[in-house]
């Protein structure tokens, strides 16, 4: 987009003299009837800044150049991006008061420093501001830069919204990016033979030799039996599942609690956790799965490729883009149990807020192995977070003690580091 122009914009007044007029008069009353020439002297300036104010004419539109960039236009959720906004004076002019504010998308908070830059600018030179945002799930535009001009005395400005060159976009939904959290902990590399399953299928690890059905692959015929003994048989191989995770995020009402006020949400951090999780093992060849339980429940079955990614990418966004849940379906657990495969590897981001939650971690680890990633909102310093994390550290005690693998993630701190506390393997 081009980002320099000379723009007219909208004139208005900034009042910043007004009512100096009456004010000036009250000196100079006062200093004619005590016959104090110094008073006189402050009611004439006053009466001149007044009527200058009255008469000034609107400051020229000026010829700017704005352009931004960013430190990276894909980061992962919860990354801090660096935003440089450069500004010229591209005419032939002194700019003597001039204002930018940076266009924020609405969607990113400024972390440090301050997006708005104030300056006076002459003729072919540059002013930089720089700030920081911290990345959240989503594709997130930048709006228009507000760039205002005033007169020397600031009576009058000049304000235009006008497009910067360069960076328009910090997306964070793409999964097609180099992995950066760790791996499961005791998770067997997506290689064939490393934990077979009891289930006969399409592995290569060696489960054993059937009488031949009607039907079977002509590859799997055992033909040294044929030419020794004269007998059909196939042969069979574990089925390998190894290679298949599926994410299981807690999205009820529950988990829609933050630690303060303004601070993401369990649920909104679970989501972006998955997302992280998901590019990673995507990145190192698993077939990845998604079951959101709770308000607006939805599976996506394991699966791999760039249809695949698109549809995990929509399921976690709905996630992270919805306000706090107000119901939660009924008999969730049946739900989990009909659509997780027994066998397969579970990861499960909850907050582990209740016991519900819990009871949902036990049912999925009766059937197969589960890791859980526990985003923490109780990190508030009130009695109730106080008890609420007691509460809620019993809880993850009894995971623990099951021997299941849990990583506390506590808030302000990036899930690659949290999985390394934890121990699980990079």
């Amino acid at each position: 987009m081009t980002g320099g122009a000379s723009a007219s914009g909208a004139v208005r007044p900034t009042g910043r003299w007004r009512g100096l007029a009456g004010a000036a008069l009250l000196p100079g009353v006062v200093g004619l009837f005590a016959r104090t020439p110094a008073l006189l002297s402050v009611s004439a300036l006053g009466v001149a800044l007044a009527a200058y104010a009255r008469g000034v004419e609107p400051p020229p539109a000026a010829s700017v150049s704005v352009s931004r960039t960013v430190s990276d236009s894909r980061p992962d959720p919860g990354d801090e991006v660096t935003v440089t906004v450069a500004v010229e004076n591209t005419g032939s002019r002194t700019i003597p008061a001039l204002e930018v504010a940076d266009g924020v998308p609405p969607g990113l908070s400024v972390t440090t420093d301050s997006p708005v830059l104030g300056t006076a600018l002459p003729p072919g030179s540059t002013a930089t501001v720089t700030y920081h945002v911290a990345a959240r799930r989503g594709a997130h535009e930048f709006e228009p830069a507000t760039v205002v001009t005033r007169d020397v005395a600031g009576v009058v400005e000049r304000r235009v919204d006008m497009a910067a060159q360069s960076s328009d976009t910090i997306d964070t939904r793409s999964v097609a990016r180099e992995s950066r959290v760790g791996s499961l902990p005791a998770t067997p590399t997506p290689r064939a033979g490393t934990r077979p399953a009891d289930a006969s299928g399409g592995g290569v690890a060696f489960r054993g030799v059937r009488e031949y059905r009607r039907g079977d692959p002509l590859a799997r015929v055992d033909w040294r039996r044929l030419a020794r003994t004269g007998e059909l048989a196939t042969v069979e191989y574990h089925a390998d599942r190894r290679a298949t995770v599926v994410l299981v995020v807690d999205a009820r009402r529950t988990a829609a609690v933050a630690p303060g006020p303004g601070e993401p949400t369990a649920r909104r951090r679970a989501a972006e956790g998955a997302d992280e999780l998901y590019a990673s093992l995507s990145a190192a060849g698993y077939r990845v799965g998604v079951a959101v339980f709770g308000e607006g429940a939805e599976w996506v079955p394991p699966g791999s490729g760039p249809a695949h990614d698109a549809r995990v990418n929509d399921c976690l966004q709905r996630i992270a883009d919805d306000p706090d849940s107000t119901a939660d379906p009924p008999d969730w657990r049946a739900w989990l149990r009909e659509r997780v495969p027994a066998g397969v590897a579970v990861v499960a981001l909850t907050p582990v807020c209740d016991d519900a939650a819990l009871d949902a971690l036990h049912v999925l680890g009766a059937r197969t192995l589960v890791r859980v990633v526990a985003p923490d909102p109780t990190a508030g310093d009130t009695p109730g977070h106080w008890l609420a994390a007691r509460e809620r550290s019993r809880r993850l005690d009894d995971l623990t003690s099951r021997k299941v693998p849990v990583a506390d993630w506590p808030p302000g701190i990036p899930l690659r580091e949290a999985l390394a506390e934890a121990g699980w393997r990079g």
